[in-house]
């Protein structure tokens, strides 16, 4: 396990991760992809992406979602609230998003084939506006 450890993974819920999709034949994502807006705007960090699939992918631990887990006192609702805001961001930039947790690690078939189908939808609204933007031009 220590051979997909690496120090851009935020947990440890992310380099399992990387392993089970490495073992499932997932290609290889970028570590703590930076979304920004066409204009440069950062809009979130995730915790890997597959850039030329439009695609980014989040491991959820039911950690960050405790009050007090971060350095900030907030109320769990408020945390899920803001990330369900930081989502429509993203998909609104044209990313799919992909989330999973440590139950979905139990079953790397299944996993691999929710990432798989992510990255498909990335890749399909990744040429179709390639092609909106060729036929505006």
């Amino acid at each position: 396990m220590t051979a997909y450890a690496s120090p851009l993974a935020e947990s440890g819920g992310e380099s399992v991760s990387r392993a089970v999709l490495k073992e499932m034949g997932i290609p290889e994502p970028v570590l703590q992809y930076e979304i920004r807006t066409p204009a440069g705007e950062f809009v979130a960090r995730t915790d890997m992406a597959w850039p030329q699939d439009r695609t980014v992918g989040e491991f959820d631990g039911a950690l960050k979602y405790r009050r007090g887990a971060s350095t900030r006192d907030v109320d769990p609702g408020r945390i899920v609230y803001e990330e369900k805001r930081r989502e429509d961001a993203i998909r609104g930039l044209g990313w799919e998003m992909v989330r999973w947790g440590w139950a979905d690690l139990d079953d790397p078939e299944a996993l691999a084939a929710h990432i798989r189908h992510a990255l498909a939808r990335g890749r399909m609204r990744a040429k179709y506006e390639q092609a909106a933007l060729g036929r505006a031009s």
